[in-house]
């Protein structure tokens, strides 16, 4: 296994440092950046290489305590990695100096309007506001098929509210399925639609379950001018 392509090994030391402070080496950072400019495909006017292979992956706000984001994004911002949102939206704990990935699930939390649909100034809006490096559209509802997920009232406190666009107190529902696209095309269109209007790489997150919708989408992105980054 260990001559396999891509297989992580990680060895065992024999003399480990006893304490990191006994050498000067301790105080060395060994980056490994991304060997892939993120969004240089399709011209993106923020592509970037990103400095770390290795970054904070998402968790929302609410998942996660206060002081358990605030941590990541002050390690993401002291290695110089980044630290994806969680579709739960970018809160006050997000804004210590890391840099953010913001995901976007089907709730649109921090880019919605009063109705729950996908609001174009809110997005940007906080994209201009925050140290937002890319944006990943996460797909469906994989932990809760069918029915989406429901936070219930008791728990949206006043500052999940004001991360996510919604009202404090009252039950908050994150759809089984997007509202902005139903199919492989209009999901395209989106992507575009977003990094036109940011600049920025757009991704998706998705479990590799329907291996027709990942035909499709390499199909398209093949033989036209648009594409997930």
């Amino acid at each position: 296994m260990e001559l396999a392509p891509n297989y992580l090994i990680i060895k065992h030391s024999a003399f480990p440092y006893r304490d990191p402070q006994e050498t000067d080496r301790s105080k060395e950072l060994y980056r490994i950046p991304c060997a892939k400019v993120m969004g240089e495909w399709r011209q993106r006017s923020k592509a970037f290489r990103p400095n770390s292979i290795v970054n904070i992956s998402s968790m929302s706000f609410g998942s996660l305590s206060a002081r358990a984001v605030e941590a990541m994004n002050l390690g993401a911002s002291l290695c110089g990695c980044m630290q994806w949102t969680g579709e739960g939206g970018i809160s006050r704990y997000h804004k210590l100096g890391g840099e953010l990935v913001w995901q976007l699930g089907t709730g649109y939390f921090g880019c919605r309007d009063k109705n729950g649909r996908f609001s174009m100034e809110a997005f940007k809006e906080n994209v201009a506001s925050n140290p937002v490096r890319a944006i990943e559209i996460k797909l469906s509802q994989g932990a809760k098929p069918g029915v989406g997920g429901m936070l219930p009232g008791r728990k949206v406190t006043a500052e999940i509210a004001e991360a996510r666009g919604i009202p404090a107190g009252k039950d908050c529902l994150s759809p089984a399925f997007h509202t902005e696209f139903s199919c492989v095309d209009s999901l395209l269109d989106f992507v575009e639609k977003l990094a036109d209007a940011s600049g920025l790489p757009v991704g998706i997150k998705s479990a590799v379950g329907d291996l027709g919708f990942w035909r499709e989408l390499a199909r398209l992105m093949s033989s036209g001018n648009r594409a997930v980054d």
